[in-house]
């Protein structure tokens, strides 16, 4: 199990109690997880975690000049790319008529929503706008195959696993924190999103991973 957790933070995983639940309860035990973080920071990483009950991943166990420029590249990426699935995920939660931010754990069911969506000129319009910057040139006439291609894209990027293949139902996983607390953090910071100010790097050191998880 150790080998297995090591593995999957070096690959960028977010291991989280729903797509990883062995290896989250693994963590959770206190004397294997210290095994694992004196394991990373003897090779320049430490186990960082999404709150007392979120997700654990890997990040820089410090910042220099490199891994800022890194972590630059990274939240210009997050802009670009991650941007639309949020704003995707909060059309979906109002669809679903979920007054919170949908959290690890929560469900989207496909056929739902597809049919909440298809009756709400608003969040078709909304849907349509985002659509393009989550599946490319990809787009259907159909509403269920441009709605899946979208939630299958999030299960590769680590933000969604299938719960029910032939239900079509979706899970959020504990990645979906990374990406609310790393948006939160652009917001906050812009223009200028990476300081030069020491007193930026916690924040920055807990916001950077290795690589685009999955």
């Amino acid at each position: 199990m150790f080998e297995q957790i090591i593995h999957a933070l070096l690959a960028g995983q977010f291991i989280c109690e729903f797509r990883h639940p062995a290896l989250y309860e693994f963590l959770q035990d206190a004397e294997q997880r210290v095994r694992v973080t004196q394991w990373v920071e003897a090779i320049g990483y430490r186990l960082s975690r999404l709150g007392e009950q979120g997700a654990y991943f890997l990040s820089f166990g410090g910042i220099d000049a490199d891994r800022r420029a890194g972590i630059r590249k990274q939240f210009k990426d997050i802009k670009s790319e991650q941007w639309p699935r949020m704003q995707f995920l909060m059309t979906a939660q109002h669809a679903l008529e979920n007054d919170l931010l949908l959290t690890p754990g929560s469900l989207i069911e496909l056929p739902n929503l597809v049919d909440r969506i298809s009756n709400s000129p608003k969040l078709t319009d909304d849907f349509r706008t985002v659509l393009p910057y989550l599946i490319g040139a990809r787009v259907s006439t159909s509403l269920h195959d441009n709605l899946k291609r979208t939630l299958d894209g999030m299960c590769s990027d680590g933000y969604l696993m299938v719960r029910n293949v032939e239900r079509e139902i979706y899970m959020v996983t504990g990645k979906i924190d990374y990406l609310h607390q790393v948006i939160e953090f652009l917001l906050d910071h812009e223009p200028s999103v990476i300081q030069s100010e020491a007193t930026n790097q916690p924040e920055l050191e807990a916001s950077a991973d290795i690589v685009e998880g999955t």
